[in-house]
């Protein structure tokens, strides 16, 4: 699970270690794709942002982000229409982003905490555990480290 039933992410997920390296791929990355929500919860520290909601038409400009809606246009137009040509997409989530973004990974970064079990939470895909849809959409764990105690990440690879 990616966060509680309400959109929140329990203290036990939160760890150090976990948050310095995604802010710093974040930091690394020509654009951060997030939900709506998540775009709401987590004000923008000055990144270029692609909002991914259904509450638009197509594609909606505000500050550094963007409001699109996937169903107006296909990724490929979205990226040149914002001027987006080179460097790292990241997908940061909810739910609905990493399923759409499934056929598109090149690689995922999967933290997880051990021990820890959030019921009636979030999933991080609506389809499944993450190693098991990972795998199923052509991804390979390429290499594992622990990074904390209980908290391991993977990088998955195509």
């Amino acid at each position: 699970m990616i966060a509680d039933r309400d959109g929140g992410m329990p203290a036990a997920l939160r760890n150090d270690a976990d948050w310095q390296r995604f802010q710093q791929a974040l930091d690394r990355a020509a654009l951060v794709v997030l939900g709506r929500l998540g775009h709401e919860r987590h004000p923008n520290p000055g990144r270029q942002r692609l909002v991914f909601t259904h509450s638009v038409a197509g594609l909606q400009p505000a500050g550094l982000a963007q409001y699109w809606n996937p169903e107006a246009g296909t990724l490929a137009e979205t990226l040149a229409a914002i001027g987006v040509v080179a460097g790292t997409v990241a997908v940061t989530g909810g739910t609905g982003v990493f399923d759409y973004f499934l056929p598109h990974y090149d690689g995922f970064a999967l933290a997880e905490v051990h021990g820890f079990v959030v019921p009636d939470g979030r999933p991080c895909f609506s389809q499944g555990h993450p190693r098991a849809v990972l795998a199923r959409h052509g991804l390979r764990p390429a290499a594992f480290e622990m990074i904390d105690s209980g908290v391991s990440l993977t990088h998955w690879r195509r």
